[in-house]
């Protein structure tokens, strides 16, 4: 049976605006080992190859269809989508389909996010416990102010990201996190923090703008942008019922492509879908433009990370586009993990019979896949960065 450790490589850009990016992480890459987060997690993920459960064509036929369900403005966000087909994995969790709208763990804004986290959360919900700090992150407590001798990261993301269906400290940003700030301080470096800013629902642009709004204060040294294939055409379907209420008209990620697609000011659910759909890629690569600026304009590095869905792979025409727009937009780097599940039998990843989020162990997998990216990545850019940037602890070594 192949290895699932193998790291596809990945495009990277060593040019005079990627050397904060660099610095940043040739840190993080200080004594890193790709693929080898945890002892016999390999051996788990070879367990899961050996599951004879839904066949990825059983598993592709019936998240067809529920994509577009949950988006289309009019039906309630966290209304299960419908599947008929049995569930084959043991102790599946029977969660609701995200993203929501209410509900124990979000709160309505009246703003272009349309809800958040609720703030100091501690509940369980749907099979799994949800703990927000004070920022409403589902994540530990972090100090505004970034502490002496630490390396921040922030990821921007959506309910994969948020860890929709497992539990705290099990989605796989947290488990990154872990591996790189135990293992820099092992060789003396830095410690390591990912502030955890996905929200479960949200679309590309509804993601950057609640970042603009919250994330920005916690001095991040670098934005992981976290995408799946969907984000080709999720700000088009939030804008379906958005626009409708006066929201997102002005917003800068949108305003240049709704002055070219003419939305009414007033029309039906289908007028704006016909209007708009012909534009859905262009929104896309508005937000990540948007978020290129100002990452830019900061002096902060922003790499796209594009990640699976179960039971979905994504092609190859579309994690093209994704990269393409991020290149663009004058990101920093990708980082393409969209196959981690390739071949693998959906049901033994999946949260739950209708849901293509991952469960423990697919959060596992990607996990390995970012930390290993990490390192392995940056690894030809090593001297670049230690070139130009303090070393660690300032021993030059």
């Amino acid at each position: 049976m192949r290895e699932l450790g193998r790291i596809k490589r990945v495009i990277i850009r060593c040019s005079p605006q990627t050397v904060r990016f660099l610095s940043t992480a040739a840190i993080l890459v200080w004594g890193l080992t790709p693929g080898r987060l945890a002892p016999g997690m390999s051996n788990r993920f070879r367990e899961t190859l050996r599951n004879d459960q839904l066949s990825l064509a059983d598993y592709e036929k019936m998240e067809r269809g529920y994509y577009e369900e949950i988006l289309d403005a009019g039906r309630k966000l966290g209304t299960p989508g419908n599947a008929d087909l049995e569930f084959a994995g043991q102790g599946a969790a029977k969660a609701p389909a995200p993203p929501f709208e209410g509900g124990p763990l979000a709160q309505p804004v009246d703003d272009l996010r349309e809800f958040i986290l609720k703030p100091s959360l501690s509940v369980d919900h749907a099979g799994a416990r949800w703990t927000t700090n004070t920022e409403g992150m589902r994540d530990q407590p972090y100090s505004i102010s970034k502490p002496p001798n630490t390396i921040r990261i922030a990821m921007v993301g959506d309910s994969i990201g948020a860890g929709w269906g497992v539990g705290d400290g099990q989605p796989f940003e947290s488990l990154v996190e872990t591996a790189l700030d135990r293992e820099s301080k092992a060789r003396g470096g830095p410690a390591v923090e990912i502030l955890n800013f996905a929200v479960p629902g949200h679309g590309p642009g509804q993601r950057w703008e609640h970042f603009n709004r919250v994330g920005w204060k916690y001095e991040p040294d670098l934005i992981l942008f976290e995408s799946t294939q969907a984000d080709l055409g999720w700000d088009e379907r939030r804008l379906r019922g958005l626009l409708p209420r006066g929201i997102g008209w002005d917003s800068p990620m949108y305003k240049d492509v709704l002055d070219r697609a003419r939305p009414p000011r007033r029309g039906s659910l289908d007028s704006y879908k016909r209007v708009l759909r012909p534009y859905r890629e262009q929104f896309a690569a508005g937000v990540m433009r948007a978020a290129g600026a100002d990452c830019e304009a900061r002096g902060v590095p922003v790499a796209l990370v594009i990640i699976p869905r179960v039971g979905k792979p994504a092609e190859a025409m579309e994690v093209r586009h994704l990269t393409e727009m991020a290149q663009r937009a004058r990101f920093h780097s990708i980082l393409d993990l969209s196959d981690t599940y390739r071949n693998l039998p959906p049901a033994s990843l999946a949260v739950g019979p209708n849901d293509y989020h991952p469960n423990a162990k697919g959060h596992e997998m990607l996990a390995m896949r970012l930390h290993a990216a990490f390192s392995e990545q940056l690894a030809s850019c090593w001297s670049l960065a230690l070139s130009r940037s303090a070393k660690p602890g300032g021993d030059g070594q």
